[in-house]
């Protein structure tokens, strides 16, 4: 019930964060799309002529320039934010993984020792014994990725018993 539930809860977080990938990459597009702007904006203001008139040429292009200074530094200030909601993200996964695979860690450990105290090899051939064999290796496959070292120990452990 608690695994359901923690699970669940990172299918959640997976889907958020995603959705947070997506915000970020168009907030990054509309970054470079102004900056892009911008920069053709100076560069339009940098005349060759400018040093030799009494008034400013581009007055227009310098107000737009403000402005668009202006809004990078709200663009990037969302991006801050944003990154510091997929560190957050990150860390709530890291943390249900890490108790997800301690769970199933307990469970397999379980299987194992169940299975080392069992008299004879064929009660383990049982089709109840194959689905906790199936369940420890299925365990085992989530645990690699973060503890492969403990991963090959249970491997070691099951290939022992049987």
């Amino acid at each position: 019930m608690v695994n359901d539930f923690l699970k669940k809860y990172q299918e959640e977080l997976i889907s958020e964060k995603i959705q947070l990938k997506e915000d970020m990459d168009l907030l990054e597009t509309k970054i470079k799309e102004e900056n892009k702007f911008l920069s053709l904006l100076e560069e339009s203001n940098e005349s060759y002529f400018k040093e030799f008139t009494p008034r400013d040429i581009n007055a227009k292009n310098n107000k737009k320039a403000e402005e668009i200074k202006a809004y990078l530094v709200e663009l990037n200030s969302q991006m801050d934010a944003k990154i510091q909601q997929m560190k957050f993200f990150d860390g709530r996964l890291m943390e249900l993984n890490a108790l997800l695979s301690n769970k199933n860690i307990d469970n397999s450990s379980k299987f194992i020792s169940n299975e080392l105290n069992s008299n004879s090899v064929e009660n383990s051939v049982t089709s109840q014994d194959n689905s906790e064999l199936i369940f420890a290796l299925n365990t085992i496959k989530d645990m690699i990725l973060l503890d492969p070292y403990r991963a090959q120990i249970e491997l070691d452990k099951i290939i022992s018993t049987i």
